[in-house]
């Protein structure tokens, strides 16, 4: 899973966002969440929730923009 990883690599955001989704793949609820949906709709998930966020969506969710990124951080973390 190289391509995650230089995926991984290549996002920009904020600090608090990551270290926050950091903090969080460490539960088992994130490597659940990971097991359970493919990578491919996590990412697009991802990329939806980044766009409203940069965006002042109302529909916006840091909570769940947290948990989508701590079950990519897992699954990245399972492939090693």
């Amino acid at each position: 899973m190289k391509d995650l990883n230089a995926h991984l690599m290549t996002l920009r955001r904020p600090g608090l966002l990551v270290r926050a989704a950091t903090l969080a793949c460490d539960t088992g609820d994130a490597h659940r969440r990971a097991k359970r949906r493919p990578v491919g709709k996590l990412l697009a998930e991802e990329e939806m929730l980044n766009a409203a966020r940069i965006g002042g969506g109302l529909g916006y969710s840091p909570t769940r923009h947290v948990q989508v990124m701590s079950a990519i951080l897992a699954a990245a973390r399972a492939v090693h």
